[in-house]
């Protein structure tokens, strides 16, 4: 097939790199409430007067409207487009960080803003996957792992700015991500995210060329699937617990980390030093697996990804001197890759994109849900973080020997089909 260089970049339609650029500035503002949560949730328990077990419960909330969210999210793109709902989602989160902005430190407009309003942000979740499966043919895991990286980025930049600045607040980010949302993201949006009709007729008629061109295999090198939610069981269930998997350990770690590095006594500094290497690494990561998505089969990648998280998680159980910063590296270089990886595994044996995308990250919301509120609860019960952190290995464990059974089973189905040939 002949490509039109004058359209195309890295033989991608110039229009879906543009995008992409809109996505990652999305995901970049975005950042920027993840890490409040994370840092300040000291100083946020302080000014408001309430507990941990508060803020617990108002992450938990935001997670759980964003879980029940995530299948609605799915029929909503494939009833009106994903432009629209990104467009609407943004306007949301606007909204529920309006509302902390403005609700001079009350912490039932605290509890209204993040915990309610942000939650429905929610009806986006598919949106950015949707888009770089549709836009993409050649480079979709790379495209995945730079929009991915935004987030990582924004941590990794504002880890350093708040740190070295004590005068900056947990306010004063809320301020900077709701100013940055109306004047930045939401021109971004309209203006850079585009989803023409000719666009796509244009993605169909290379793909009817490049179908015409090439000659047809005997039989395609995958095991043959159902439709419909229906696809192959076992791989569903492999790839749904995979999320959860990635789910329970995001809730560990965005919500508990800071939490379990204090009980270990580890330092400040040490502290802020991980949190940049976590950010920092996850942009790495993304890269990486990103690149071997595109390249090797995906569910030998998977399983290494998690195999490294329970490397991560084994070091953190230990609190040796260096665990802090050794974890942020392991768990970063694998953070975002799991949830474009399962996708990715699924989009390769099934159509109807949005509402399986959908479905699929319910299991990863509720595990996020799981992993915070399990924190808190072993604390009370246990007085310490070691039976989370246990959690993690065997749940991380478990995902990664999915991913291997599924490719062992992909081989011996692979057998006959090539001997037949």
């Amino acid at each position: 097939m002949s490509v039109n260089t004058s359209s195309t970049w890295f033989n991608e339609p110039k229009q879906a790199w543009i995008g992409l650029g809109s996505l990652w500035i999305i995901g970049f503002i975005s950042a920027l409430t993840r890490f409040i949560m994370s840092y300040f949730q000291v100083q946020i328990s302080i000014d408001l007067e309430i507990s941990r077990s508060f803020i617990s419960i108002a992450w938990s909330t935001n997670l759980l409207i964003a879980a029940l969210c995530a299948p609605l999210s799915g029929w909503l793109v494939d009833r009106f487009g994903p432009k629209r709902i990104i467009l609407i989602s943004s306007v949301i989160s606007i909204a529920g960080t309006g509302s902390v902005v403005f609700g001079h430190q009350s912490s039932t407009v605290f509890f209204i803003g993040y915990g309610i309003i942000s939650g429905f942000v929610g009806i986006g979740t598919t949106t950015t996957y949707i888009l770089i499966f549709d836009w993409f043919k050649h480079h979709r895991a790379k495209a995945t792992a730079l929009v991915a990286s935004a987030s990582s980025v924004g941590l990794a930049v504002s880890t350093p700015i708040f740190v070295s600045n004590s005068w900056l607040t947990w306010k004063d980010a809320f301020i900077a991500s709701f100013v940055l949302s109306i004047l930045v993201a939401l021109p971004a949006i309209w203006f850079g995210i585009q989803t023409s009709a000719a666009q796509k007729a244009e993605t169909a008629k290379d793909d009817l060329d490049e179908h015409q061109a090439e000659p047809q295999p005997v039989a395609e090198n995958r095991p043959a699937l159902s439709k419909g939610i229906g696809v192959h069981l076992p791989l569903f269930i492999a790839v749904a617990f995979a999320l959860f998997t990635c789910g329970f350990n995001m809730g560990t770690v965005e919500m508990n980390l800071v939490a379990i590095h204090q009980l270990a006594s580890v330092t400040p500094a040490m502290i802020g030093l991980s949190m940049g290497v976590l950010g920092t690494l996850e942009i790495v990561g993304s890269l990486l697996f990103g690149y071997f998505l595109d390249r090797a089969n995906k569910l030998v990648i998977m399983s290494l990804l998690y195999g490294i998280r329970v490397i991560g998680f084994s070091l953190l159980f230990m609190h040796t001197e260096w665990s802090p910063v050794i974890f942020a590296a392991a768990f970063g270089i694998t953070y975002l890759s799991a949830i474009p990886g399962g996708l990715l595994v699924i989009n390769e044996y099934s159509k109807g994109r949005g509402k399986q995308a959908g479905f699929l990250l319910l299991f990863h919301q509720g595990g996020g849900i799981l992993g915070a509120l399990l924190g808190g609860l072993a604390f009370d019960y246990f007085g310490d973080y070691q039976t989370l952190i246990a959690a993690d290995i065997a749940v991380a464990l478990l995902a990664g020997l999915g991913y291997i059974a599924l490719y062992t089973s992909t081989l011996r189905k692979q057998q006959p089909v090539n001997a037949a040939a």
